[in-house]
């Protein structure tokens, strides 16, 4: 009877769990991407990646960004294109799912069905999971966010499992861990952080699979033990496979010890975040034949970053962006042609420096473990505890993590298209002068541009303009037998007066007066186009319309998640102590309880206090101390590493780079406060028990 109506009791909890799923999915509807279309080395270069990945090309062709990011991401991307589902709420749901995982971990040590659905509701509704710089932008953030909840949840229910439930259970756990951790670590270099609480939990596993006696074979357990790490080596270890297939090798091998020469030169007047002053690079090229061959390609990038600095205008670039402009400018004086051409270059520039620190023109700063983390003197380790406690606070207060409607320019709504087709969303277009407008790219085989004239049509024949052919160098190299592909980019805004709401329209092209080409014009593309008569591609095909129905419902949708936001914004700072005080009030309570039942089972010659309270509960107690310190340790790790970051290259304390920390931050303070809730009854109990 009794488990009946326990039964009852609980069995509002799955639908629960599900209403706030709907809600959250409810709420993402119609938010609009943020796509950054200039974000060449970053957004547009990820959607690129995923762009080649969908057509089976890898990343494409070789370039200077080949090596320089992570493709999880892209990989990614390219997949849930080609499953046609949309990106914001694939990611949420993938995000959704691992903070299930993470749930039924939690499980093992709360008992409390509603503290449960409390904590997957502030996880499951957490703002970064939408806001305009993480979950809006086409970029990896919110990506990790869902990893890295994915490994957490798959670590400890591995870690619960082992001796308990049957091997298949743990087996799964293991694999979902390694898959999860492999793939984060090829989409952001970050994940080192991870690793602390990985190797720790996984310790921990080993250990209670030799401590269990009931196992009969431990070493496949064991086994399991291992697989998390893993997936990080198969993972990474398949990358190379690939890169080394399609591009020669698996990185530029000279790139790194050539940057570090370049970036770690001991000269007098160096500032604070500004590893090679404009003047410093100048006296290289006098040293480097090879350097000197592309001085005006990176003064000119040099140029162009210095805009981005916190002094822009001083001529110098800050190491945020110094990577990016060398590269950059090595690129443009073709030193990128292929993983061979870039290697040499690196190479020569290595032994040329390498020669001229051995004569004693320059000299490279000495360097330590305790220098590269901001640690090697007092004022360095001031700063450094400074900074964390800056992104400690920056991370409990919840800012800026605002929704917005992102609006993109006229400029850009071409490379816009490519997002939205690419991610199946919509962005938030400024409204147009025209009723249409189309642009991409038309080329005819069979005859020259310059004896054609091409016209937008609608299916009854009327004209609404003249397409005027533009240059095209990329079509041109890719097209080279077809004529005229070299001049045969077009854009062209028209206004429509016709009876019908939605109209078909299409590319038109004639020959002394008589019709030799035609086909329709979609966002999807051209639609019916003979090869052998019309190749080309829709860029971008905008609906004015349709622009201005989608207006309402992405402010909507802005408007719902940033009432969430708020709400997270005012209780996070009060969460973030409580939850440090709680954790803090936790283990000096459980180490209380803890000599209390030693004491105890002295007493009575070996025998546990009955009530449970430190000997049933005395494994939960632990395994929640445990889990509370990996997160929180996990975390400093992150903070410490952000802080480093943040006062030796650029500012980096943004919840960008801060992302994956907020549902995990949350997590730990809620289950800090329950808990040490909980052991302040059981003190309190047990004291009137004794």
């Amino acid at each position: 009877m009794g488990e009946k109506q326990g039964n009852r009791r609980v069995g509002w909890f799955l639908p629960a769990l599900l209403g706030m799923s709907l809600a959250r999915l409810w709420m993402l509807h119609g938010l609009p991407i943020n796509p950054l279309v200039g974000a060449a080395c970053d957004d547009a270069l990820l959607v690129k990646w995923a762009q080649h990945f969908f057509e089976g090309r890898w990343t494409g062709p070789f370039s200077c960004y080949t090596f320089m990011k992570e493709i999880g991401f892209s990989a990614y991307l390219a997949i849930i294109c080609r499953l046609k589902f949309p990106y914001i709420m694939a990611t949420n749901l993938l995000y959704a799912a691992g903070c299930l995982v993470l749930l039924y971990a939690i499980g093992h040590i709360v008992k409390q069905k509603w503290a449960l659905c409390v904590f997957y509701g502030v996880l499951l509704f957490h703002p970064v999971m939408a806001a305009a710089q993480t979950g809006q932008r086409v970029y990896r953030n919110s990506f990790a966010v869902a990893l890295a909840v994915w490994v957490f949840g798959c670590i400890l229910n591995l870690y619960f499992d082992i001796g308990k439930k049957p091997f298949y259970r743990s087996l799964i756990w293991a694999v979902l861990a390694a898959g999860s951790l492999g793939v984060l670590w090829e989409t952001k270099s970050d994940t080192i952080w991870l690793l602390p609480f990985t190797v720790a939990v996984l310790l921990a596993t080993a250990f209670l699979v030799l401590k269990n006696r009931k196992i009969l074979a431990p070493f496949p357990r064991l086994a399991l033990a291992v697989f998390p790490i893993l997936g990080i080596i198969l993972t990474s270890h398949f990358v190379d496979i690939v890169n080394t297939k399609v591009y020669g090798a698996a990185g530029v091998a000279y790139y790194g010890p050539a940057m570090s020469i370049l970036t770690n030169l001991d000269e007098e007047g160096t500032e604070k975040n500004i590893s090679l002053p404009r003047k410093t690079f100048q006296k290289l090229c006098g040293i480097s034949p090879t350097l000197a061959l592309v001085q005006g390609h990176i003064e000119a990038e040099m140029d162009a970053y210095d805009t981005y600095d916190t002094k822009p205008g001083d001529g110098n670039v800050e190491d945020g962006w110094l990577g990016w402009a060398l590269i950059g400018g090595i690129d443009k004086a073709g030193y990128y042609k292929d993983c061979q051409t870039a290697n040499e270059f690196f190479q020569k520039v290595y032994q040329e420096l390498s020669a001229a620190i051995e004569e004693g023109v320059i000299k490279v700063k000495p360097h330590s473990v305790l220098d590269a983390y901001h640690f090697s003197t007092g004022e360095d380790r001031k700063e450094l505890l400074s900074a964390i406690v800056e992104t400690w606070q920056f991370v409990a207060s919840h800012r800026d993590m605002h929704s917005d409607v992102c609006v993109v320019g006229e400029d850009n709504l071409e490379g816009s298209k490519v997002f939205e087709s690419i991610t199946h969303e919509k962005s938030y277009h400024e409204p147009i002068d025209t009723d249409y407008h189309c642009a991409g790219w038309a080329a005819f085989p069979q005859y020259d541009l310059e004896d054609l004239k091409a016209y937008v049509e609608d299916g009854a024949g009327n004209q609404y303009g003249e397409l005027e052919f533009l240059e095209s160098k990329d079509v041109g190299e890719q097209y080279s037998e077809v004529k005229g592909a070299e001049n045969c980019r077009f854009e062209l805004g028209w206004d429509y007066t016709g009876p019908e709401e939605s109209p078909q329209f299409f590319v038109t092209a004639y020959q002394d007066g008589k019709q030799v080409a035609k086909s329709g014009v979609t966002k999807e593309g051209f639609l019916e186009k003979d090869k052998n008569v019309i190749i080309g591609s829709v860029d971008g095909f905008v609906d004015n319309r349709e622009i201005q129905e989608y207006h309402g419902t992405a402010k909507q949708a802005v408007g719902r998640c940033n009432t969430v936001y708020q709400i997270y914004r005012a209780v996070g700072s009060i969460l973030g102590w409580a939850g440090l005080a709680s954790y803090a009030g936790f283990t000096v309570l459980a180490l209380w309880g803890w000599f209390q039942n030693r004491h105890a089972v002295s007493r009575s010659g070996g025998q546990g206090l009955e009530d449970g309270t430190y000997n049933g509960d005395n494994c939960i107690t632990l395994n929640s101390w445990l889990v509370m310190t990996g997160i929180y340790l996990s975390l400093l790790v992150l903070f410490a590493g952000v802080a480093v970051t943040h006062l030796q290259d650029c500012p980096a304390i943004n919840y960008m780079y801060l992302s994956s920390a907020y549902p995990l931050f949350s997590l730990a303070a809620m289950l800090s406060i329950l808990k040490c809730g909980e052991l302040v009854f059981w003190q309190v109990k047990g004291k009137k028990l004794l």
